[in-house]
């Protein structure tokens, strides 16, 4: 496998467009007025950071989406799995039969329950792709919280996903904590989203931004790198 996961290449390809943005400046030809010109300026700033943040959100679930496909593609014995991944899956269908009308649809869903996902119970059966998803591992991934990426990348066996970034940021010669830097990009961004005209982030606060997400971007990579390594080799410990 690829020492950078497939999903943080495309976040990286995706500052592209945030690059255009903030070309734009305020002497643009078709601003004539100073005041027109900042604010301008101010719409793109807070436009690009809204951009930043939806682009890394996706970064993350693609980076959990593809977790899921490897480890499908390679189907390692239930043993190499985390127990919290096979848990979410199994319970995601229990949900889903709890949900329905009694009748012959749920004794039937209850039956294939106990079938089909009591495989991800034994440890040495393989993993099936059929109860595997993508999509619902992703889905636990609602925000760029901390503590809902601390969450979300439990599931697939990293304890503490925002520890492990800080360290390798610190280990690259950049001192900052990623829980705090990241609480307050997406304070940031929530405010724009819901209307706030205060926030006004500057071009070097944007720069600055980018830089962050492209290192943390890298340092989640590695760590996912590491869990499917993890989960995919089969060899046994020596």
């Amino acid at each position: 496998m690829s020492t950078k996961l497939a999903a943080y290449e495309d976040f990286v390809n995706s500052t592209a467009e945030l690059n255009l943005l903030l070309a734009v400046r305020p002497h643009s030809p078709l601003v004539p007025r100073a005041d027109e010109a900042i604010q301008l300026e101010n719409a793109v700033h807070r436009a690009c950071l809204v951009l930043l943040v939806a682009h890394f959100e996706g970064f993350a679930k693609g980076a959990l989406s593809e977790y899921v496909d490897e480890v499908c593609a390679v189907r390692p014995p239930a043993r190499k799995m985390p127990p919290a991944f096979l848990e979410l899956f199994t319970r995601d269908r229990i949900q889903e039969i709890a949900s329905l009308p009694p009748g012959v649809d749920r004794v039937h869903r209850t039956r294939r329950l106990f079938t089909a996902f009591s495989a991800l119970w034994d440890q040495e059966r393989t993993i099936d792709p059929q109860v595997i998803s993508s999509k619902i591992l992703s889905r636990q991934m609602t925000s760029l919280k901390p503590d809902v990426l601390r969450e979300s990348f439990a599931l697939i066996g990293i304890d503490d996903i925002i520890d492990s970034a800080t360290s390798h940021l610190q280990g690259s010669g950049l001192s900052v904590r990623v829980d705090i830097k990241l609480e307050e990009i997406v304070n940031k961004r929530n405010l724009i989203a819901h209307g706030d005209y205060s926030v006004k982030p500057t071009s070097a606060d944007l720069e600055d931004y980018v830089q962050f997400f492209m290192a943390v971007g890298d340092a989640f990579s590695t760590c996912v790198v590491r869990a499917i390594e993890e989960a995919c080799t089969l060899r046994p410990p020596v």
